[in-house]
């Protein structure tokens, strides 16, 4: 990433904050990250009409100096970031400044009010919303990190079927998949792999434990990794051994379903709600509408899970939005079906980001 789109996106968001605030107080790691380049702990971003200011402490002073220079670092002493806090508002104007209400308790609200004095601090302005306009819309660099971090989750997924076996149990591979990809090259996983098979497997966000592989058993894997900060998210759901007529049968739908709400997006469908009715009424259709209670994807990025949500809520796709595509169906103690490509909207279609055949696979 450029160092000067950080600098473009803090004009962004001062150029989107009503003339009323002054300036606005990230505090939470991910939209400091952003905003910054930097990723920390224990950092706060004032970003005002009359200049920028990054406070963090002794541990991170150097790194945020080098990650960040462009704008003014500061360090708090020990016991002096109320003073520090101060001091830098002061300097900058004070006013009224909006912060993350979403992303802060009301203690944490009350605390940096009493730091951050003259200034005033308000959750009343939308500031999440506004940075999650942003945040929305990937460009080429952003989508460069999601491509490599999906290729390292392809690979280490293929890697690991190879150690699918009579015996071996979820917990196994769930941790030599996190193995295989920080070898290669992964900053983290994405979440906690997700390995469930045989009945565990009709729980969508199933634990990996001790459950030995089976002949017969559906596998699901839902993965992914992270690079530059940005995630990565796939599930696919293989067999090993010979499997039955009604296995058969859910895999054929969910994949119709999936492929479904993917030809919608593809063709340049738009909205939300369509999307997840374009893979739910497949499911619907097939008779296995109670069995899929989820929605059908959501937003991908520097978080796992962001806006947008591919829900009955609705709302338009925004241009250069990642989502996911994953329907599903699972039936209680005996097994369920998962499968999950990241598309990436554009101004007239949809780019699958996911290259790793969906055919049936038995191991």
């Amino acid at each position: 990433m450029e160092k000067n789109a950080f600098q473009h996106r803090t004009a962004a968001l001062l150029a989107l904050l009503p003339a009323e605030y002054n300036g606005a107080l990230i505090t939470s790691q991910i939209n400091g990250r952003y905003f910054t380049g930097f990723n920390c702990d224990n950092g706060y971003f004032l970003v005002t009409k009359n200049g920028c200011v990054y406070i963090t402490d002794s541990r991170y002073t150097e790194a945020a100096q080098n990650a960040i220079d462009w704008c003014e670092v500061t360090e708090y002493p020990i016991g002096g970031f109320k003073q520090t806090g101060g001091e830098v508002a002061t300097r900058l104007g004070g006013g009224t400044l909006l912060v993350e209400s979403s992303r802060m308790t009301l203690q944490q609200f009350a605390e940096l009010s009493d730091i951050f004095s003259p200034a005033v601090l308000t959750g009343d302005g939308g500031l999440d919303g506004l940075i999650e306009s942003l945040r929305v819309h990937k460009n080429e660099a952003e989508i460069a990190c999601m491509k490599a971090a999906q290729d390292i989750a392809e690979k280490t997924l293929r890697h690991v079927y190879t150690m699918v076996r009579e015996g071996v149990t979820e917990a196994d591979l769930a941790f030599e998949f996190e193995f295989y990809a920080r070898r290669l090259g992964a900053e983290k996983l994405a979440f906690d792999s997700i390995v469930a098979s045989g009945e565990n497997g009709s729980m969508p966000h199933a634990v990996p434990g001790q459950r030995r592989i089976r002949k017969g058993d559906f596998i699901t894997f839902d993965v992914g990794c992270v690079v530059g900060g940005y995630h990565s998210d796939m599930t696919r759901t293989v067999a090993y051994g010979d499997i039955g007529t009604e296995q058969r049968r859910v895999y054929e739908v969910v994949l119709k379903a999936q492929q479904t709400a993917m030809d919608y997006l593809t063709a340049g469908g738009d909205d939300l709600a369509e999307c997840d009715a374009a893979a739910r009424d497949v499911i619907k259709a097939a008779g296995y509408g109670p069995y899929f209670g989820h929605s059908t994807g959501h937003g991908v990025g520097l978080e796992i899970h962001e806006f947008p949500a591919v829900s009955y809520k609705g709302g338009k796709i925004p241009v250069g939005a990642v989502i996911t595509v994953e329907p599903g169906i699972y039936l209680p103690g005996k097994f369920g079906v998962r499968i999950e490509n990241m598309m990436f909207k554009t101004e007239t279609s949809a780019v699958n980001l996911t290259q790793m055949s969906r055919d049936l696979l038995i191991l």
